[in-house]
Order: structure tokens, then C-alpha cells, then sequence
């Protein structure tokens, strides 16, 4: 059944002043899905270099030296790979939310795939910092609409938002809300959709890709201090790889290589002004309103994921490998 959207009211802004929504897509330079055998690992090449054990450091100080926070949206895969990683951005202040287990579009998961994806990050990331997993995003935003039939399972696995529907052409559709809504469903509970930041008026062009790589600060800044002031919430995206100031160190070719380069040369420091520019915080902050209007589904409540989050918290020695956490798993209380 397809979920009523409904229409938020804007966010107060007597006492806090504008908000600004900054989300980091933890993933590697090679989790692209218009390269489908480099997100499969079992068809993954062998050597391709990894850099987040590096990056997330670089990005957490760089982060730091502007005071901003952010809501970072985590492969599962790369959680039980960097734990260590990802213990470190919680504690940072950061929000840690679910960017599903791999990087596979949804468009290619049956339901059970999907549902079990859903469930399976978010309660691995909840062992793993000890809190709640409250938000998630679709890889490559590939519900692409809010009528996708499998969207409602997002809610079903326990998530409070999401930030999946983006209203650009390609990876949504054109006709996507701009301003952040409920998705309420009659037969299951309901679901805050806060879309990524556009710009460029009727073009819709997503400001988190390589048009907002491409168009320089000032367009950015623009757009989020407009949709700020209107009582909405801009949700900027960044992906580590995207500011690391170096080369990519592996092969891309064709539409992949064209996404993944264009406008790259120089965004570490226009990205670096952005950051300075406003005061940027978590997703689930800025919207804490909103989010105490969303109920989540019933089905959740039964989930027994629940039960477990905080586990490895209050575990002596909590794992800070990707062999101590499958361990871990495979041992703790409740979980075949």
C-alpha cells in the first residue's frame, strides 16, 4: 500500500536560528554501483586499495576545525571491516546511521534481501556504539520515489527517517518534495523522509555530487541558507573519498569514472569554506521535531535486535577488528 505523504511544519528558528543538515556516506571510492562486481564481494577484485582507515581520521579533524557534526551513514560491510572506525565518529559526537549492508541498489534485492539488510546493519551498528540507529539512505538514493513498494520496509526494521529520496533526475525523480515530509502509512507506522540539498531552481541539481562539486561554494551556501530560512532542512552530502586531496587509487572507466572525478580538483578547500561558512550538525538533531512526530512500525517493536543494543558497550575488551566483531556476533546472547 502506497504511504500518504504529509507535509511538515517548519522548524522553529526563534531559538536556535537556522539549521543546517550534514551527512557523510562512509564508503569506499570503489562502492559505486555503476561498477556492479566491485559492491559484490564475492566478485570483488582482489588489491583494490582501501582508504577510509584513513580518510574517517582525516575527515573527523577536518570536521573538527570548522565545530561541525554530521549524521555519518554506514555500510554495514565497512563497520565490520574499520569497528575501531566507526566507535571513533561516535565519539566524536557524530550520528552514526545505516547506509545498508553493501552497496547494492534496491532495485536488484528481493524483499527478504532487503528486509534482512535493513535489520542486519542497523542492529550491527547498534552493537557496535552502544545507541540507537535512527536514520538510514539507500545506496546510490535508489528507492528513487516515495511509492517504491519496499520503501515501507525501511519502517518496518525499526528506522525513525530517511534520506533516500532525492528530487533530481536519475538517481529520483524530478518530482520529488524538496522540503522534508512524512511518509504515513495505514497499515504500519510512519517514516520522516528528509531529502538531500538541491540547487540550481527548476534544474534540481543535486548538491552533493559532482554538479555541487562542479558549481563552487557560493550556489551551495545559497541554496541551503534559502531552504533554511523557508523552515526546511538542507542535507548536504559528502563522501570521504571526495576530500581526500589525492588521486584514486584504482581503475575507473566510462560514466563511473565521469561521476566519480568531475569536479574533484580543489573541493577539499571549497568543501573546507563550506563547512566554515554555517553551522552544520547531525540529521537527527536538526530534526528532532519532526522526528517526535514519526511513529515507527509495530512490526519493529518485535524486533529482537532491540534487545541488544549497547552490547558490545558494556562488553570488557569491545572488538576493534573485523575478525574480533564477527566473533563477537557469532557469541553474543539471543543471535543465531
Amino acid at each position: 500500500m502506497n504511504p500518504e505523504l504529509r507535509p511538515l511544519s517548519p522548524l522553529p528558528a526563534a531559538t536556535t536560528g537556522p539549521r543546517f543538515a550534514l551527512s557523510v556516506d562512509v564508503e569506499e571510492w570503489y562502492h559505486t554501483c555503476l561498477v556492479p562486481a566491485y559492491v559484490d564481494p564475492q566478485r570483488r577484485p582482489s588489491g583494490l586499495t582501501e582508504e577510509l582507515d584513513w580518510l574517517l581520521p582525516d575527515l573527523l579533524e577536518l570536521l573538527a576545525a570548522s565545530g561541525s557534526r554530521a549524521t555519518f551513514f554506514v555500510l554495514g560491510e565497512v563497520a565490520a571491516h574499520l569497528p575501531g572506525r566507526i566507535r571513533e565518529v561516535a565519539a566524536a559526537g557524530h550520528e552514526i546511521c545505516s547506509h545498508s549492508q553493501l552497496h547494492f541498489r534496491i532495485a536488484g534485492q528481493s524483499r527478504q534481501e532487503l528486509a534482512s539488510s535493513l535489520r542486519r546493519s542497523k542492529a550491527l551498528l547498534e552493537d557496535l556504539i552502544g545507541q540507537e540507529v535512527r536514520g538510514f539512505r539507500a545506496p546510490e538514493w535508489s528507492f528513487r520515489e516515495p511509492r517504491h513498494p519496499l520503501l515501507g520496509l525501511v519502517a518496518d526494521a525499526g528506522y525513525r527517517y530517511d534520506s533516500s529520496l532525492a528530487p533530481v533526475v536519475g538517481a529520483g525523480r524530478w518530482s520529488n518534495p524538496r522540503r522534508p515530509y512524512l511518509l504515513q502509512w495505514t497499515d504500519r507506522g510512519s517514516l520522516l523522509e528528509l531529502p538531500p540539498l538541491v540547487f540550481g531552481g527548476p534544474l534540481h541539481l543535486p548538491a552533493g555530487s559532482w554538479p555541487g562539486r562542479l558549481a563552487g561554494t557560493a550556489p551551495i551556501l545559497a541554496a541551503a541558507r534559502r531552504a533554511a530560512r523557508r523552515g526546511e532542512l538542507p542535507v548536504m552530502v559528502v563522501h570521504p573519498w571526495e576530500v581526500s586531496g589525492r588521486p584514486t587509487p584504482g581503475p575507473l572507466r566510462g560514466m563511473a569514472r565521469f561521476v566519480h572525478e568531475t569536479g574533484r580538483g580543489g573541493y577539499r578547500e571549497r568543501f573546507g569554506r563550506l563547512l566554515a561558512a554555517v553551522p552544520w550538525v547531525p540529521i537527527g538533531e536538526a530534526a528532532a521535531e519532526w522526528l517526535a512526530v514519526a511513529q515507527p512500525s509495530a512490526s519493529a517493536a518485535a524486533d529482537p535486535s532491540a534487545e541488544h543494543i549497547g552490547w558490545f558497550s558494556d562488553t570488557v575488551g569491545a572488538p576493534t577488528t573485523e575478525a574480533e566483531l564477527a566473533r563477537a556476533l557469532a557469541e553474543r546472547p539471543g543471535r543465531p
